[in-house]
């Protein structure tokens, strides 16, 4: 389990790499500027996000942090004919299947939660798809789940968990 902390008030993450002090995603709106003239409108808060918007924030952190790893992204958002996979990428010579779940609050869950015995049989029937009609140099395959709590401050924290299946 790989988990990176990305909320000033988290430790180090377990990689042993130094956490960043907040990570904000794309199109989140930073602290107010100074009093002065506004050229644009503010960003949208993580409150304010369509649940879209917000899946898309978290895909793209899940993909940021899976390419500071070494990874290499090789599709993001693939539609098969039974589902979707976020991302497929590969980490050295294994292919990974990255199912991403994220969540603004923990009212339902914690996002990995969402990944049920019937996700994952539903992952599995997608990996297998993806392997018949795509050649990408792997010896193993593997799927993990990339977790996102998304704070109401704008910070992000991600956990990743290797080989859930």
């Amino acid at each position: 389990m790989n988990t990176l902390a990305t909320h000033p008030e988290h430790p180090e993450p377990s990689s042993g790499r130094p956490a960043p002090t907040a990570v904000r995603a794309p199109g989140l709106a930073a602290d107010p500027p100074a009093a002065g003239p506004v050229a644009a409108p503010a960003p949208r808060r993580v409150r304010e996000m369509s649940t879209l918007e917000l899946g898309r924030a978290g895909e793209d952190l899940a993909a940021a942090h899976l390419e500071a790893c070494g990874w290499q992204i090789v599709e993001r958002n693939l539609r098969l004919r039974h589902g979707e996979i976020d991302i497929v990428a590969l980490a050295h010579t294994t292919l990974v299947i990255v199912e991403v779940k994220t969540r603004r609050s923990f009212v339902t869950g914690v996002p990995q939660a969402a990944v049920t015995p019937d996700k994952l049989r539903r992952l599995r029937r997608l990996a297998g798809a993806y392997l018949m009609d795509h050649s990408t140099p792997h010896r193993d395959v593997r799927i993990d789940v990339v977790a996102v709590h998304a704070h109401l401050d704008g910070t992000f924290s991600l956990e990743h968990l290797e080989a859930v299946s």
